[in-house]
Parts: C-alpha cells; structure tokens; sequence
C-alpha cells in the first residue's frame, strides 16, 4: 500500500502550492525539498494574475483575453496555446486560494507600472519580497496536518513507473512510495551543461535565481519521454549587482526605470532605452565594455523604490551610495564628468519633452534631479523558462500528447509563457505560471 497519496519534490513557488492545493483536497502529502534556496525565496515575490477581485476593488478592468493579448504582444505565437490560456484563466482562482484556504494575505502592487503589462496585475504579499512569501506559505503547511515535509530532503530519482521517489537526508537514503508525483524542482539556472545546450547567450551571465534550480526535474522528466518546449527560454535581469556582499548578491529589482533612472556605460553615455523589458535589456548591458553599466536615480525613486523587498534589501546591504552632484558620481565611478553631466543634461531634456531620446524611450517620469542614488550593475540570468509541456491539469505529455502517467510538473520543470528567447519574459509571469501550474498540479495529484 502506498504510504502518501502526492509526492511533491521542490519547496518553491509551484511545490508550496501544489502541496498546499492537493493537501486541501484531502490527499496526503509528502513534501521534499533539498533545503538549497529557491529561485521563489530570492525573487521580488510578484505574479500576475488576470480578472482579480483586488484589481476590481481598485476600478481596473482585466481579464485573461487581455492578459493574452499582451503576452501574444510581446512574444508572438511562440508560447504553447493551451498553456497560456490554462495560466490566464486560472490565476483568479489560484490567487483566491492562496489568500484564502492557503491563508497568506495578497494585495495588488500599484507602486509602477511594469513593462509588458496593459494594466495593474501583479499581486504579492505585504512585504512584496520573494523572500517573505517563501516564508509564508511555508508557514501555511501547518494548516493542513496531512501534509509530511522534509526540508534537507534531496530527491535522487523516481521509482520505477513513477510511483515515488528516492532521496537523500543526512547522508542515508530513502525510499518513499506515492500514488503520484509532482516535480518542482525547479528550472536549469544553475545547469552549465543544459545551458550551453539550450540557452548559450545565458551561460556566461551571473546567476541571480535558486541555487536549487540544477536542472534535476527538467532531466528527469526529458528521461521520462516528455515533450521539453520553449528550451531557448529565459528571463534576464538586468539590475543586479556584479558584487557578492558576504553571501549576498543585491539585486536592485525591476521598477527603478519607470521611477525614472538612467543607465550609463563606462563611457558615461546611455545605450538603450531603459523602460524596455528588463530580460531583453539583459543582454544589452552585457554588451557594453565589462559586461557592466551604472544606474542612476533620485530621491523619488529611492523611496519609491523600497516597496520592494530585493531593493531594501540592498539599502541594507549598502549596496548603492547617495550623491549630491553629478561630479561626485563620476568621480566615485571614474566615469569621464563631463560626457556625465551632458548625458544626464540630455535625459531631463527628454524627460521634459524638449529633445528627442535616439533611443526611444517613452517613460521618463519626472526629470531625475540631485541628490542622486546608483550602483554597479550587470545582467544576470534569473532563471529558465523552458521545460516539460504540459496540459491544462498540469499533467506531462509526450510528444504524441498521451499522458505520462502520474507524474505532474510545474514552475520551471514544466515550459513558461515566455515562449522562445529571453525577449518574451513579462515581469511576474514566471511566478504567475509556477503557481496556477502547482494549484492545478495539487489538485488533479490529489484525485489521481
């Protein structure tokens, strides 16, 4: 007789949920995880989720029509059908779950705008930090006295015919069997092998995402016979800095450009425009000299800014350093003063509307103006977005689209709604799939 009804292997974003999700469905749940960080834990903890009641409350329209409409925008016809469309349409009722039954409270983020993104969609926790929501829905387990988890628990294999797994805890080995198998594990971030393979403008890039994301799930589930898509994927992030502080890599998060900040190279001149989507401006800032750029702000967007938990988390790292004049910031970046201040002359003309931006920029916000913020930046890979297709209960497929039986995948196991490239990523989309894929995942383990 099998001991536990759902097997979860991966404490992150969509295994929290997916054990969360098949525990309030009455199954009994094994939860496993290495106890290395989650790509979820070191995120800025936003998702999108279309058709909202808090979007409601705040007089926004939305719905998942518009949701695709805007991923279509940014990356075509290369995203899966059925998987944009399961990941639309159930991201209302995956947030209600995680707010209610799950009992982690959400709020819709209205501090920016964010690229990509036709309306206010992206919701998260109070603290709006990765790291807190982690920590909340961990908390959540205790709910549910069906579920088992075992952090430091690092699964090796399945059992033959997928009917459980093998892992390691404390140096002794462990068999545990299940009705069915849920992995989330995580994408390949952390993969030099499966990244020169899929996604080589990736490879050299510092990796900003979980020191969990090996690839393991992703390999498991190509042995398996799955149909991998989309494995060229991933979602850059720009705004990070080259400097480790302790064990730390402050990343500096994604709103500082619709606060208005500027981008410079060693030159001391800008080099794109800094409201494009944060992924594909990642390989925009690794081609400048030393894959390196310095960004610049105000006042404002420090403030602003620090809704966010990653950035105030650098503020407490002491990760950027405030200015008063133009000259002390190139003196401190050894950036030549005078092309500076033309640059930053340049860019509140732009801002004010009287000169034109070469290179298209359309959100400036207010003028950026002394005392000024900024800090070292390179661009990093945050994680992948290719992997197993899945179905619309987040089952995986083979290429004739038979089902593997019982075995479920979702987060970056299973293929993201980025499509190919990193120029599809719309901020929060990541997150948004993990979960709406772990709750559908939770749900149809638990009646599997």
């Amino acid at each position: 007789m099998k001991t536990h009804d759902v097997l979860v292997a991966g404490a992150g974003a969509a295994g929290l949920v997916a054990a969360l999700a098949a525990a309030e469905r009455g199954a009994r749940v094994l939860l496993l995880d290495s106890g290395q960080p989650s790509t979820f834990a070191t995120s800025g903890g936003l998702f999108s989720a279309p058709g909202t009641r808090w979007q409601r409350e705040a007089g926004i329209e939305d719905s998942p029509d518009l949701f695709i409409q805007d991923v279509r925008a940014k990356n075509g016809d290369t995203v899966p059908d059925l998987l944009l469309r399961t990941v639309a349409e159930g991201a209302a009722a995956t947030a209600e779950f995680i707010d209610g039954p799950a009992g982690v409270k959400l709020h819709l983020h209205t501090t920016t705008n964010w690229p990509g993104h036709a309306v206010k969609r992206l919701h998260a926790t109070a603290g709006e930090s990765g790291a807190e929501f982690n920590t909340l829905l961990r908390d959540a387990l205790a709910r549910f006295s069906t579920i088992t988890f075992e952090d430091g628990a690092e699964v090796t294999a399945l059992l033959p015919g997928i009917t459980g797994a093998t892992f390691t805890r404390d140096g002794a080995t462990h068999h545990a069997e299940a009705g069915a198998t849920i992995l989330a594990t995580g994408g390949y971030g952390g993969a030099p092998d499966l990244l020169a393979r899929f996604a080589p403008p990736a490879r050299h890039a510092v990796h900003a995402g979980g020191a969990g994301s090996t690839g393991f799930g992703v390999r498991v589930a190509a042995e398996l016979g799955a149909e991998m898509q989309c494995m060229d994927a991933y979602q850059g992030q720009p705004h990070v800095s080259p400097h480790l502080i302790g064990t730390v890599r402050p990343r500096y998060g994604a709103s500082l450009p619709a606060l208005g900040s500027v981008m410079v190279n060693r030159e001391g001149r800008r080099f794109c425009a800094e409201d494009m989507g944060p992924s594909e401006m990642t390989g925009v800032l690794l081609s400048q000299p030393g894959g390196r750029a310095m960004e610049i702000w105000d006042e404002h967007a420090q403030q602003a800014a620090q809704a966010g938990g990653p950035f105030r988390r650098a503020v407490e790292l002491g990760a950027m350093r405030r200015f008063e004049t133009v000259a002390a910031i190139a003196a401190h970046f050894s950036l030549p003063e005078a092309v500076l201040a033309e640059t930053l002359a340049h860019a509140v003309a732009c801002a004010k509307g009287e000169a034109t931006d070469p290179f298209g920029r359309r959100n400036w916000k207010a003028p950026i103006a002394a005392p000024f913020h900024a800090a070292e930046i390179t661009g990093a890979l945050a994680h992948t977005q290719g992997g197993a297709r899945v179905d619309q209960a987040a089952r995986v497929l083979r290429p004739d689209g038979t089902a593997i039986p019982r075995l479920f995948a979702a987060g970056g196991v299973a293929c993201g709604i980025s499509g190919t490239g990193t120029a599809g990523y719309i901020p929060g989309n990541g997150l948004a799939q993990s979960f709406v894929l772990g709750f559908l995942a939770g749900r149809a383990a638990a009646g599997a």
